[in-house]
């Protein structure tokens, strides 16, 4: 399965995330039709730019090929230090007005979130593209009616509402569609701090209170990061938390490549890039839980119906440790090797048919042989026996004990003796 990780630790911005899928190996063509599909006058442009001497992607929207002076959407009244064209998206407020004063002109009229909905739905996009499209802009829409404490349908988009940095949100989701990625993680997400910065109305502080609203609704892990200024902008949020299937560090991969995407500016705390790594998923062994509990009041006659009920419920393996409690009691310490699938059957085992008020879990990795399964023949009696392989290779005969004290007894042979003859038929059988 092809997979992804998002590096966020300078932060995230549209145009960034954009720059960085499309440097990763995203069809610009497909983005192109995308964001054409959405207004016929809208496209996507990029340039290799350097940050702190590492080699990055510009994306810039256009819109009759002309690009907005401080990059797509950033119609506010003063820029961030960190310019990340969408950061400067701040003004989505729910006042009504105008106050654009700058950029393409009618396109910058304000947007509710059922006139934005309505414009991508009707562009004819992949449905794919459309879903993560809508997706963004409705987290954008909640935050930001979090934020003002109105209602998603009475907030006015103001600078992402404009065409576009509608475009240029089309244009992640189509990027990232393109690359087809099965699975996304997202790193732990720089924020930025320091003095507020201009909105359409008015200062807002850094972290705005639309990223911190994003970020919550998505469960994303955050930092403050080393700049002091605004280094994730309530696009990239919202980008961030339509893309990620989960959060963490670079999973294990066989890297394939890796897209480096750069804001718009340059400045001395930190690369301005968002990184991109692509790869193949690599299988990991398969984890399992153990349960366990310590055990001093039961009846030990008991024991051997629990271990059996508790194999009998899906347990791997379930076994008894001997241990001496506080005050010199002798008890037991009940262990239980289970796949999560059986866990709750194994759990009620352990809570109904013991003396146990409570259990401890703890996730392990298991790493198991290959196994087979025969049949061989002892003097005209058959045993089962399990095989285990590893590397292609016999590594363990075991015969079923049953079987060999079965055989035993049919033979009139001592059960030692059974077992070595049916493990040594098993190995001329395997070889």
């Amino acid at each position: 399965m092809r997979i992804a990780w998002i590096d966020c630790a300078a932060g995230a911005s549209g145009d960034m995330l954009l720059g960085a899928l499309l440097d990763a190996g995203a069809d610009l063509d497909v983005v192109n039709a995308a964001v054409a599909a959405v207004h016929p006058s809208l496209s996507v442009s990029i340039d290799q730019v350097s940050r702190h001497q590492i080699a990055a992607t510009k994306a810039t929207v256009r819109a009759d090929g002309a690009a907005h002076p401080e990059g797509p959407a950033a119609f506010v009244d003063e820029a961030p230090e960190h310019g990340h064209e969408h950061g400067h998206g701040h003004g989505h407020g729910h006042d009504e007005g105008d106050g654009h004063g700058h950029g393409h002109g009618e396109e910058q009229q304000t947007r509710r979130w059922a006139e934005v909905r309505a414009l991508i739905e009707a562009a004819g996009l992949d449905p794919a593209v459309r879903d993560r499209a809508l997706d963004t802009f409705g987290r954008l829409a909640r935050a930001e009616a979090t934020a003002h404490g109105v209602t998603p349908d009475e907030v006015h988009f103001h600078e992402v509402g404009a065409l576009d940095a509608i475009a240029d949100i089309v244009g992640v989701a189509a990027a990232a569609v393109s690359l087809g990625l099965g699975r996304i993680v997202v790193s732990t997400i720089s924020l930025g701090g320091g003095r507020q910065v201009r909105g359409q109305h008015g200062g807002i502080p850094v972290p705005g209170p639309a990223v911190l609203a994003v970020l919550a609704e998505a469960g994303a892990p955050v930092t403050g990061g080393a700049a002091p200024y605004e280094m994730t902008t309530p696009t990239g949020a919202a980008l961030l938390g339509t893309l990620a299937d989960e959060f963490g560090p670079i999973p294990p991969m066989r890297i394939e490549r890796a897209g480096v995407g750069a804001g718009g500016r340059d400045p001395v705390e930190v690369p301005n890039v968002v990184r991109v790594v692509l790869g193949e998923s690599v299988d990991q062994p398969a984890a399992d839980l153990v349960y366990e509990t310590n055990v001093d009041d039961l009846d030990p006659r008991i024991w051997p119906q629990v271990l059996t009920r508790l194999l009998e419920a899906g347990a791997s393996d379930a076994w008894l440790t001997p241990i001496l409690m506080k005050k010199g009691r002798p008890a037991h310490t009940l262990s239980v090797l289970v796949t999560g699938e059986r866990a709750n059957a194994v759990r009620k085992v352990i809570l109904t048919e013991t003396s146990a008020i409570g259990l401890r879990e703890s996730i392990v990795t298991k790493h198991a042989a290959d196994r087979a399964f025969t049949t061989v023949d002892v003097a005209g009696q058959k045993v089962s026996v399990k095989i285990a392989s590893y590397g292609g290779e016999v590594v363990n005969v075991q015969p079923e004990y049953e079987d060999v004290v079965k055989a035993a007894g049919a033979l009139g042979r001592p059960i030692k003796v059974v077992l070595a003859q049916a493990v040594a038929a098993a190995h001329d059988h395997w070889n």
